[in-house]
């Protein structure tokens, strides 16, 4: 009703019945979805990512990459009856720079190349939600002993995060310079840098996974002691500074020590010790520790739920 003077307004009203299966959220409903697993599967099989990515590019080389270029190279087939490879290791930028070829020089060439680029996701998806994963479960701890951890994790989780996930420019660069010029050697810095980093990214990773595992009292091998782990974080450390001083001392023109074949042959001998065992100690040892990990019920929870 209305008037000259005052304006009265009518509401409808509704009483609407609550039971148990009502939202307490404005009446709308969510959905939600827990997913429950143990994050180190997820870095178990980023590291496995690693070992087929090296596996498949040795047999590609071998049997398919033409290095240098042949006019009437082998065919595929003819080199798996026994044909001889047409990749002439020797031949390579690191071989000729060091005296001796590094893993990476199975990846390097085309076709080779183009698929281990696609491989190398097996590795760096795995275990950059891996680094995401352990990010959180050091920072979510409460107890006081962890504090020293969650304040080292703040910087190198970050690190290893973007160490990780350029690790693929290893193939965007190339070392396919002519050695013995600045350009051949200019190459081999924008290849090789993205693979120091992230070999430093492991051994930050490796640091921080056996602090926690220490804190935690979870260390998956009874006769393994914390001392014994510290052990193996302080060799990955000085294996990590040798072996990166070897390179740049190269890469400088002043060798630590000669490695060329066959003039010195324990030089190169130490030399490729060095590289295989930092293969063993930063991918290997870590994906036999995080599959007995994997294996002790120590799962985590993620659950996702809209807000609105």
């Amino acid at each position: 009703f209305a008037s000259e003077d005052h304006q009265y307004n009518t509401k409808q009203t509704r009483t609407t019945m609550v039971d148990e299966e009502t939202p307490l959220t404005g009446g709308k409903s969510y959905g939600t979805r827990t997913m429950q697993f143990n994050i180190e599967r997820i870095r178990f099989f980023g590291l496995v990512g690693a070992v087929v990515l090296i596996l498949v590019g040795t047999f590609v080389s071998t049997y398919a990459v033409v290095f240098p270029a042949k006019d009437d190279p082998s065919t595929f087939l003819e080199k798996l009856m026994g044909a001889p490879s047409d990749f002439e290791t020797e031949k390579t930028f690191i071989y000729q720079f060091f005296g001796f070829n590094h893993t990476c020089s199975m990846l390097d060439n085309n076709p080779s190349k183009t698929i281990a680029a696609l491989i190398i996701m097996l590795h760096i998806v795995p275990m950059d939600f891996f680094i995401i994963c352990h990010y959180l479960r050091i920072t979510s701890q409460t107890d006081p002993k962890y504090d020293n951890l969650k304040k080292i994790t703040k910087i190198f989780s970050p690190l290893q995060f973007i160490f990780m996930t350029y690790f693929f420019m290893v193939f965007v660069n190339s070392p396919d310079g002519i050695y013995g010029t600045e350009e051949g050697t200019n190459k081999f810095i924008a290849h090789y840098t993205p693979y120091m980093l992230w070999q430093l990214g492991m051994v930050l990773m490796a640091i921080q996974q056996c602090w926690f595992i220490a804190l935690k009292d979870m260390i998956p091998l009874s006769w393994v002691t914390k001392e014994m782990m510290w052990m193996y974080c302080q060799c990955m450390m000085v294996m990590f500074v040798v072996y990166t001083v070897f390179c740049w001392a190269f890469i400088v023109g002043s060798p630590l020590w000669p490695t060329t074949m066959p003039d010195h042959p324990m030089g190169n001998f130490v030399a490729k010790c060095i590289m295989y065992g930092w293969d063993v100690i930063s991918i290997m040892v870590p994906m036999y520790f995080a599959w007995l990990e994997g294996s002790d019920g120590n799962d985590t929870q993620f659950t996702f739920k809209e807000l609105q």
